[in-house]
């Protein structure tokens, strides 16, 4: 895998949030997408979480992620992406806000 897959892997909020947690917490509980304002919304964050980004970083080996026990730990290629989420992570003072 290339730089171009790390890219791609970052190129979504959600997948970004789990990479950085994971940077210090090995393994970490699936994410809930909530809100206090939106159910709807909530709903279709959780979609997108367990339909499209959680599967992406499982299937390009940076995550493991359990589905029956809602755990998520590094993957086989954690090491490939570990330095630029490090990076970011590390810089989120000079990045835009809705990185993470």
């Amino acid at each position: 895998m290339g730089f171009d897959d790390i890219t791609e892997a970052l190129g979504g909020r959600a997948r970004r949030q789990v990479l950085v947690e994971l940077l210090d917490h090995n393994p970490v509980d699936q994410p809930e997408a909530v809100t206090k304002d939106n159910a709807q919304e909530d709903e279709v964050r959780e979609l997108q979480l367990t339909h499209t980004h959680l599967p992406k970083l499982d299937d390009m080996g940076y995550i493991v992620w359990d589905r029956d026990h809602r755990t998520i730990v590094k993957g086989p290629n954690w090491e490939e992406i570990e330095p630029v989420v490090r990076l970011l992570s590390d810089n989120r003072d000079q990045i835009p806000k809705d990185t993470f």
